[in-house]
C-alpha cells in the first residue's frame, strides 16, 4: 500500500475520516528567520524551547536544532497512541537513544524499534545534513510502506473492525 493507494478517504477498501494531530502552540515560522536567498531548511536554533521531557535529542545534546523537534513530536504522538503515556527516552547499551517503555512483541516490535531508533538517533547518525536527513526519512517511509503492503489483508480486517467501533460523526458521540 502506498500513499497513492490511500486516497479519497478509502484505504484497503475501508472508508475513514481524516485524523490530524496538530499543535501550533509552539510553531515557528522559519521564513521569519531567513532571507530570500537562504533555504529555510538550513535555519537552526540553539537552546531549549520546552519542558525537559519534551526536549528533542539535539536539545538534550546542546546542539543546534530545527526539524528535530518536529520528528520528536511525531514520535511522542505515536508513543502516546501505542502506550497511552508520554514518551521518556534514555541512552541504551549501544549509546543510542531509546524509549524507556519497551514495545510489546505482538506490536511488530522490530518495526517500531527501527522507527524509533532511526528517528531518535537521526542527527547523530547523519550529522544533520539536509540530504542525508531526507534520504533517511525516505528510506524509513519506504520500509513502512513495504510493511503495510505485506500486512494489507490483516490491516483491512482491523480497520473494518475499528470502523464499526467508532461513531460515524460527532453527533453520535455520547
Amino acid at each position: 500500500m502506498t500513499t497513492a493507494q490511500c486516497r479519497d478517504n478509502i484505504c484497503c477498501g475501508v472508508e475513514y475520516s481524516d485524523l490530524m494531530l496538530v499543535d501550533f502552540g509552539r510553531a515557528i515560522d522559519l521564513s521569519k528567520f531567513s532571507n530570500d536567498y537562504e533555504d529555510v531548511r538550513k535555519v537552526t536554533f540553539c537552546g531549549d524551547a520546552c519542558k525537559d521531557d519534551l526536549r528533542c535529542v539535539t536539545m538534550r545534546n546542546g546542539k543546534p536544532w530545527s526539524f528535530d523537534i518536529d520528528t520528536f513530536g511525531i514520535l511522542c504522538s505515536v508513543h502516546v497512541l501505542l502506550h497511552g503515556t508520554h514518551m521518556e527516552i534514555r541512552k541504551g547499551r549501544n549509546k543510542q537513544w531509546v524509549p524507556v517503555k519497551p514495545f510489546k512483541r505482538y506490536w511488530k516490535k522490530e518495526l517500531w524499534n527501527e522507527i524509533f531508533g532511526s528517528l531518535l538517533n537521526l542527527d547523530e547518525q547523519s550529522g544533520a545534513a539536509i540530504g542525508s536527513r531526507a534520504g533517511s526519512l525516505r528510506a524509513l517511509r519506504q520500509q513502512i510502506d513495504s510493511h503495510l503492503v505485506a500486512e494489507e489483508k490483516s490491516l483491512r480486517h482491523f480497520l473494518k473492525r475499528q470502523v464499526n467501533l467508532l461513531p460515524f460523526n460527532r453527533e453520535d458521540i455520547g
